[in-house]
């Protein structure tokens, strides 16, 4: 997995990817002109694992820090970017052992103006979230329950009932579901609401936009057991109609999904990593959607 950010506030994008293997993040310096500096690597641990990667300013510094999830490192760890060198400060977030952390996103969940992380624990059933303290530090995980066995494995944040409070949406691929928290004001969030995404369908990764234009946010899944994506269309008021598919051929097993609008037509559009035939689909919606 990878991000693309500017890492070094030089008006270029750089580049960082997670090596899973090798047990490190890589990050290649962007010169501006489509080219790029050899890979400067910081280790995450023997054995760690890191398996995803996202960009944040941490510390309200206006530099961008990384933060990693080590899938067999059982943390969440975050890189703060020094002034004279360039993320010299590492700190590990514990998910707890056996937790088997794969997906996060970045958020300000409680509104104090300082990014926040929330983490899919796999093997450990549940969301975990780390609030952050806005100097490149977090609290101890908390944690909310994703059902039994539902192995969670892919999140994404938005304002599902636009109450100005940030939701999540998880991806469930154990239970074959998508689940709903809803934020409340006291830093807390309902009871996980699941949707169906059908027998065996694996969802696997999940992303979220208002894809009928209805100024309500909607929510797709990328399914590994089937060969279909979903999109649930979402009604203003935190709850979501059954889910509408979208067949993507025999042998497809979708492992990633990502939203755009990539032909600028105004509509949000959908590129999906299709494991099982080798390839990156794209499904462009029509101008007269509805």
């Amino acid at each position: 997995m990878l991000t693309i950010s500017d890492l070094n506030n030089d008006n270029r994008l750089d580049i960082a990817v997670v090596n899973f293997g090798a047990n490190n993040v890589g990050i290649f310096f962007g010169y501006g002109d489509g080219t790029f500096t050899e890979q400067m690597t910081f280790a995450t641990g023997s054995g760690s694992l890191p398996i995803a990667v996202t960009i944040g300013d941490f510390n309200n510094d206006n530099r961008s820090d990384i933060v990693v999830v080590n899938r067999a490192g059982y943390n969440v760890m975050v890189l703060v970017r020094d002034g004279s060198q360039p993320f010299l400060t590492m700190k590990t977030y514990s998910t707890s052992d056996g937790s088997h952390p794969k997906s996060m996103a970045t958020a300000d969940f409680n509104k104090d103006y300082y990014l926040d992380i929330i983490v899919a624990n796999t093997d450990k059933n549940n969301i975990g979230i780390l609030m952050g303290y806005g100097n490149g530090t977090f609290m101890k995980q908390t944690t909310l329950q994703t059902g039994n066995r539902s192995q969670p494995c892919s999140v994404a944040v938005g304002d599902f009932n636009n109450d100005n409070l940030l939701d999540i949406a998880v991806a469930n691929s154990g239970t074959n579901n998508v689940g709903i928290f809803l934020g409340y004001e006291n830093e807390t969030f309902s009871s996980v609401t699941t949707y169906s995404t059908g027998d065996s369908s694996i969802p696997y990764s999940i992303a979220v936009s208002d894809f009928n234009n209805d100024n309500c946010l909607d929510v797709t899944v990328a399914n590994l057991g089937s060969t279909d994506i979903l999109i649930l269309f979402g009604d203003c008021h935190g709850s979501f109609g059954k889910a509408q598919s979208y067949l993507l051929g025999y042998g497809s097993q979708l492992y990633s999904v990502a939203v755009g609008d990539f032909d600028r037509d105004n509509w949000t559009d959908i590129a999906v990593a299709n494991y099982g035939r080798d390839e990156v689909e794209v499904l462009l919606q029509p101008c007269s959607k509805t």
